[in-house]
């Protein structure tokens, strides 16, 4: 009688298991900041430090993205396709941040972002800027594996904020630290899959 045992699956069957082939993780990868030349001088230290304060990125599966199906009715069933344009060809990434303090007051990821933000629309004056101002050059993701080797990486251009959020409720229950929210639009990319 043949045991049941021998037919499972052994990861010396498998090409993954046999040639040591290793994950791919989500927790490995790395942001790189350029800010708008409006506020480059008034942030140059802070720009680089942005990149450690980063914990998570959302918004990456817009780069696969397809077109939707549409239907039409005949006869009472449904007959789908393709439609011939996308949605939106943009890119929307929402980075989330830890909020520190420097030197007892200086909320520095804060000041970076408000300051970018009133390059769009400043509600203390109404003052606005034009594109050239208030986009940045580039925000640059690379994914690696375990030992640090990108294999993918994304270069965002033409980098605009449109949201800065998470900074709403102050609550005496709440014991986790704060964290920012800010919502990255791009209308263009190169992507190099390795």
């Amino acid at each position: 009688m043949a045991s049941s045992i021998s037919h499972l699956p052994h990861i010396k069957n498998t090409q993954a298991g046999n040639n040591y082939y290793d994950p791919m993780h989500s927790a490995v990868f790395e942001v790189y900041f350029t800010l708008p030349v409006a506020i480059q001088d008034k942030f140059k230290d802070d720009e680089a430090i942005l990149t450690e304060q980063v914990v998570s990125v959302t918004g990456l599966d817009a780069l696969q993205r397809t077109v939707q199906a549409g239907q039409q009715k005949f006869l009472g069933v449904d007959v789908s396709y393709l439609n011939p344009t996308l949605e939106n060809t943009y890119a929307e990434l929402t980075i989330t941040f830890n909020l520190n303090i420097r030197n007892a007051t200086d909320a520095y990821v804060l000041k970076v972002f408000k300051a970018w933000e009133k390059l769009g629309y400043d509600l203390s004056d109404g003052t606005r800027t034009l594109m050239a101002d208030y986009v940045a050059d580039n925000l640059r993701i690379s994914e690696a594996n375990r030992d640090g080797t990108v294999w993918r990486s994304y270069i965002f251009h033409k980098v605009m904020i449109t949201n800065v959020t998470n900074i709403d409720e102050l609550n005496y229950t709440n014991n986790e630290a704060r964290t920012l929210q800010v919502t990255f639009i791009s209308d263009w990319w190169d992507e190099d899959l390795a």
